[in-house]
């Protein structure tokens, strides 16, 4: 028994000697955190201590979401897992504390004493550090990097930049006081290029900025570098401004507004986004137009694709990968639509069982079929988002709710085969609105550094018409071969029977120049 309370008096003399040391160690450090001195954060903390317990409380040195939970452990056994900057509730006793980043056996572990009705605070004798990703315009991206730690190059895990398009921020490591090193994700840990060097101390956060070139993945430079003066004060906003052209081969089929077959089109597009990212909210806006000139066997150039679309999202980040969204899109056409007749074609316009409704006469060259701004399409819907998968390579958002759309046809003709040579059948199409159940999924798949592929699943089942539910599907896979080159296939499926009653998909191979102005 005597040998028993002699070791137990050890534990707890040992643990206040740490304590008291590690304290004075690292008191002057809080100036370099983002979060509050421990004092302050120990005052915000709601948590309350119930009678006859005690607590922890681990101090964060960043934002608690960004930072690895602490663990508490009795006796080997594990009680509690709870974010920094919170109370863990505890009966007294002595406690084993684990804490960090990196495999279970790299990171730290601390003794501590909880008295009754007292918390004890961890003192803060690790470091924080933030790796800031960005590319030569210092513009925010995915890239990825290894973290290693000196002298024996053990790994400790890789890390990402932030994805602003997914409403991301960097994860904060926490480390022992050391001196550690940043490679590329994948390379050989005795690298003699592309490798970062930083030495963290005591109780102190440390930012680096790490530019890396976005189609190479080449480090061009790191450093705790500051970032420029707009994006400090603008650290949450995003703008960017695109202007590009391409030139593609395309193979539509029963396309509203498009001849089937195969086509060759030049065209320009110019691409506006804006998103605004504090920590609690996520504003994605893009505005984006897009016009082509299209050339068809035996027939010159003529319009093909005029489009002006806009959408917002807004949602409200309960946890880093869950909140409740609200959206609005906007679609329409700037110029009229027309069909090209190669012969004399007389037109005759008919209803949906392609009875004669009316006869337009005989026309060659251009007819017209629709006037501008015409189709205009207006959608919203409210529901709750979640970021299912995210990781280096893949990734995947989820939206589920209610919503709705009003689709202005404005008089638009549909054409339709009349099996007679020289005759073509028109149909005009009515303006139609639907609300029901949707969804959306969006995904992307890094497959290299050179290689992305993405998706778009938008599904609206209308509760008055659950049969003809509203599907539009939208895929592309990019080969990037410049900084401002890009080869790209995409493929599109439409199945909206207010807009056709035929299933309209879309096939191009899409050459792309672009120049980022903002």
């Amino acid at each position: 028994m005597r040998g028993k309370s002699g070791l137990l008096a050890f534990a707890l003399v040992t643990c206040w000697v740490f304590q008291a040391q590690a304290a004075h160690q690292s008191r002057a450090r809080t100036e370099t955190w983002d979060a509050p001195p421990p004092d302050e954060q120990l005052a915000a903390d709601p948590t309350l201590i119930p009678p006859a317990q005690g607590a922890i409380f681990v101090p964060a040195m960043t934002d608690p979401r960004l930072e690895p939970p602490y663990l508490v452990y009795k006796d080997g056994k594990l009680l509690h897992t709870v974010s920094t900057g919170r109370r863990a509730i505890v009966t007294p006793g002595v406690y084993d504390v684990q804490l960090g980043s990196g495999p279970p056996e790299q990171r730290l572990r601390r003794k501590v004493l909880v008295k009754e009705g007292q918390t004890t605070v961890v003192p803060p004798t690790w470091g924080a550090v933030v790796v800031r990703i960005v590319d030569e315009r210092f513009t925010p991206f995915r890239g990825s990097y290894e973290l290693l730690a000196l002298p024996k190059r053990q790994s400790l895990g890789v890390g990402l930049g932030a994805d602003v398009e997914l409403g991301d921020e960097e994860r904060t490591w926490i480390l022992a006081p050391g001196k550690y090193m940043l490679i590329r994700s994948g390379a050989n840990f005795q690298a003699r290029r592309d490798f970062f060097t930083f030495r963290l101390a005591p109780g102190e956060q440390i930012d680096i900025t790490l530019v890396i070139e976005r189609e190479t993945g080449v480090f061009l430079g790191a450093g705790e570098v500051e970032l420029p003066d707009r994006l400090i004060k603008n650290k949450d906003l995003r703008i960017n401004l695109v202007l590009g052209g391409d030139a593609e081969v395309n193979r539509r089929s029963d396309m509203v507004g498009f001849r089937s077959g195969f086509g060759f089109t030049l065209g320009g597009f110019v691409d506006f986004l804006l998103q605004y990212k504090p920590q609690k909210h996520y504003v994605y806006t893009r505005l984006k137009l897009e016009e082509k000139q299209v050339k068809l066997p035996g027939t010159s150039f003529q319009k093909d694709l005029d489009e002006l679309k806009f959408g917002t999202v807004y949602v409200y980040r309960v946890v880093p990968w869950f909140g409740p969204y609200i959206r609005v899109s906007a679609q329409t056409a700037l110029f009229p639509g027309t069909t090209y007749l190669e012969s004399p074609t007389e037109i005759i316009e008919v209803d949906r069982s392609d009875r004669v409704v009316a006869n337009h006469g005989v026309h060659q060259g251009k007819f017209r079929l629709s006037d501008p701004l015409a189709p205009s399409e207006i959608k919203g819907g409210v529901g709750l988002g979640f970021i299912a998968v995210a990781s280096n390579w893949f990734d995947a958002n989820i939206r589920l709710g209610f919503g709705g759309r009003m689709l202005f046809n404005r008089g638009l003709y549909t054409l339709r085969s009349s099996g007679t040579d020289g005759v073509l059948n028109i149909l005009k199409m009515s303006d139609a609105k639907q609300y029901g159940i949707e969804g959306t999924i969006v995904a992307s798949l890094r497959i290299t550094r050179w290689v992305v592929a993405t998706t778009e699943l938008e599904l609206l089942e209308p509760v008055t018409d659950w049969k003809n539910p509203i599907v539009d599907w939208q895929s592309n896979v990019g080969l990037r071969l410049a900084s401002f080159v890009s080869f790209n296939y995409i493929f599109k499926m439409l199945l909206d029977r207010d807009r056709s009653a035929y299933l309209q998909t879309e096939h191009r191979l899409v050459l792309r120049l672009s120049w980022q102005i903002l």
